[in-house]
């Protein structure tokens, strides 16, 4: 029993520590900012810490349920807009945002304006008309199941090769507060410190 405490600690203190200087260590990294029009989104990388205000998005591709069948996050599309040199708006590539429940009915809100602006003929829909998000965070890899579904979101526009090119393969995370990622990382240190104690207690005892 001592035994198993032991290995609990310092399993769950390791893993703390390490999220929480993961956390910290990313928060002093450069930010790039995802909407400037000189950043090719194909040169980011996972891990990179990006911010942005995020003001055009497009529907969900992935969607996230608890064990009682209440949604609780989703994946929304972010589209990366370029304009050519006559001010022409397209959209260069696409990947996902993290946004959880709370956050839903904001961003289903500048789904519909972003569609409307996207679609207006006249000139004279505003564009962000429902707010922006102010984000601050990092990029992490989209895995197999995620890249599937945002191909199959986006499929009914754009051909797979097309897809292939426009999808970059990650998911902006919201960064925790920084401390939070202290919290965290000091608490990691505390069960170590306390695993350790009774790690040579035991070994002391069997001796």
């Amino acid at each position: 029993m001592k035994f198993r405490l032991t290995f609990a600690f310092l399993i769950l203190g390791f893993v703390l520590a390490f999220l929480g200087g993961k956390g910290l260590v990313t928060s002093f990294l450069p930010a790039k900012y995802i909407y400037d029009q000189d950043l090719d989104w194909t040169k980011l990388r996972n891990g990179q810490r990006v911010y942005a205000d995020v003001d055009f998005v497009f529907e969900p591709f992935e969607i996230t349920s608890d064990d009682s069948g209440k949604d609780v996050s989703a994946i929304y599309t972010i589209p990366d807009l370029k304009s050519d040199e006559n001010g022409n708006v397209y959209i260069d590539h696409y990947m996902g945002i993290l946004v959880k429940s709370e956050d839903f009915s904001k961003y289903d809100r500048m789904v519909d304006a972003s569609w409307n602006w996207w679609n207006d003929t006249t000139g004279e829909v505003e564009w962000a008309s429902a707010g922006v998000d102010s984000f601050d965070g990092y990029l992490r890899k989209m895995d197999k199941k995620e890249q599937e579904f945002i191909h199959d979101y986006l499929k009914d526009w754009y051909s797979e090769s097309e897809i292939q090119d426009m999808v970059v393969p990650y998911v902006m995370m919201r960064s925790q507060s920084m401390i939070a990622n202290i919290l965290m990382f000091g608490g990691g240190i505390i069960l170590i410190v306390i695993g350790a104690i009774f790690g040579f207690l035991f070994f002391i005892k069997k001796s």
